[in-house]
């Protein structure tokens, strides 16, 4: 694991295989290589300390700054303590969440105190608001239009061989000279249920999202890139790039400024969800992945109960009182699993996985043992309750 992460100077051959392996060319042989710098941007609550050092170790010593936000609130306003502030216990975890990431990075977290009340706002808008204080982290640290973006949630990583692909290959989004209608770089997500050794087979997710600094919100041109129109929940409007759709940008606001061609700059909500950019997966005969996502791994019965009673398109009565494997087909797959039966949508295990993109962290045999009686444990309890 620790010779995967000494991956500091650049051998040429080896980078033009790396780059071959996403169908990515090397920039241009007559100038010298260099890695682009990386501006990532996420999420934290109550994540586990596991799926923190799993997301982590793919990222060690890549990204030039890391944002973090934390909120005094759940997306749907329930009250919840701060895990990073305010108490000697909270400073601990801070000090051990800044070392997670190397010595070359600069990691900080910052605070969303929000006034809403549990039921005034849609589940998700809070999470758009949050998400924007990583454009002033990304500016203040000196975030350059010819730099990387990328947002995410912590339990989701790009795998570190793509990462290193991102900073150094020829990626048709990140030339310069965007028109940032479609500029998005998605992974191809490998998603583990609650242990590594619970592995969805054929389904894939499409999250971290990667973006050149060029087309983002405060970082790129505003004059080349006119503002868009965007409701009071700061979504872009019908029409306006929401979906994918600029018919009315185009006729109302880029043409009348002799900017036709031209799109808007992106925030980190949009970064995240909106349209607009293209999946890459390795071009090996698995399709292998180029991201990985640790979905609930969480360390107790009680800790998977309050999320999904307490965030996202909730519903808090069912989370209560039904059977874990009964709250979703995500769930169910990780039960089973725990079971020991794999139905024909989950991989093995760990080791039946095609192909050779696996996350560091669990290349080591005995934190999967680990993880993964841990979740056992977790599926007994429940089932004893």
């Amino acid at each position: 694991q620790r010779e995967l992460l000494n991956d500091l100077d650049i051998n040429v051959e080896e980078e033009k295989k790396r780059c071959t392996s996403f169908n990515f060319g090397l920039p241009n042989a007559t100038m010298p290589l260099r890695r682009r710098r990386i501006f990532y941007g996420a999420l934290i609550s109550g994540d586990s300390a596991e799926v923190i050092k799993a997301t982590s170790m793919e990222q060690y010593n890549i990204f030039h700054t890391v944002s973090l936000i934390e909120s005094n609130t759940t997306q749907n306003g329930t009250p919840k303590k701060w895990r990073f502030f305010g108490s000697e216990d909270a400073s601990k975890k801070l000090n051990w969440l800044y070392q997670l990431f190397g010595p070359k990075t600069k990691v900080s977290v910052d605070y969303y105190v929000s006034s809403m009340k549990k039921g005034q706002v849609d589940t998700l808008v809070s999470e758009h608001f949050q998400r924007e204080g990583h454009l002033y982290r990304w500016k203040m640290n000196g975030m350059r239009p010819d730099d990387v973006a990328i947002t995410g949630d912590i339990d989701e990583s790009f795998s570190r061989d793509f990462l290193r692909a991102l900073q150094i290959c020829d990626v048709p989004q990140f030339r310069p000279g965007q028109n940032c209608k479609s500029p998005k770089v998605l992974a191809s997500t490998k998603i583990f249920e609650s242990s590594p050794e619970c592995v969805w087979k054929d389904r894939r997710g499409f999250h971290p999202d990667a973006i050149l600094g060029e087309c983002v919100d405060q970082i790129g041109d505003a004059k080349l890139h006119p503002p868009t129109n965007r409701n009071k929940w700061s979504h872009r409007e019908p029409g306006y790039g929401h979906g994918g759709n600029y018919s009315q940008y185009e006729a109302y606001v880029s043409t009348p400024l002799n900017m036709k061609g031209q799109y808007p700059l992106w925030n980190p909500h949009e970064i995240r969800a909106e349209v607009g950019g293209k999946v890459i997966s390795k071009k090996d005969e698995w399709r292998s992945p180029t991201a990985y996502h640790f979905h609930n791994y969480f360390m107790s019965t009680e800790e998977i109960r309050f999320k999904y009673s307490t965030y996202g398109h909730n519903d808090t009565k069912a989370a209560l009182e039904k059977p874990l494997w009964n709250l979703n087909r995500d769930l169910e797959l990780a039960v089973t699993c725990a079971a020991g039966i794999h139905t024909e949508k989950a991989e093995i295990n760990f080791e039946s996985m095609p192909g050779r993109a696996k996350p560091i962290y669990y290349l080591n045999e005995e934190a999967r043992r680990a993880r993964h009686v841990v979740w056992q444990d977790i599926v007994m309890k429940d089932r004893n309750l």
